[in-house]
């Protein structure tokens, strides 16, 4: 059994006798320290979004957005029963009442 395992070591070093060396490129560790490098000096960034069309049309959707949502807040009017529901809640809520909670004319009477 032992003569088995030398005999299977023996062959499995003896088939690394015909490997030859692996060999780079011409200036591969060159090319490899300049990427490495270049990569180290700028960081990771979307470069699309620092574009100024791409700021440009950002600013005009959301300026678009913006009309649209004033437009629809300005033009909305409310029916009567719509009206007398916001009333009861505005009611429940005790926002109709104007309450002061503090009596000013008592401070200037001191």
């Amino acid at each position: 059994m032992n003569t088995e395992q030398n005999k299977k070591v023996e062959e499995i070093l003896g088939s690394l006798d015909g490997c030859a060396r692996a060999s780079a490129p011409d200036f591969f560790y060159t090319r490899l320290s300049a990427r490495l490098e270049k990569e180290l000096a700028t960081p990771e960034k979307p470069s699309w979004i620092l574009r100024p069309a791409f700021a440009l049309a950002a600013m005009a959707v959301v300026i678009l957005i913006n009309v649209f949502a004033f437009l629809q807040r300005s033009g909305s009017n409310f029916t009567p029963a719509e009206t007398d529901q916001l009333q009861s809640v505005a009611a429940e809520y005790r926002l109709n009442e104007n309450t002061n909670l503090y009596d000013l004319t008592a401070l200037a009477d001191r």
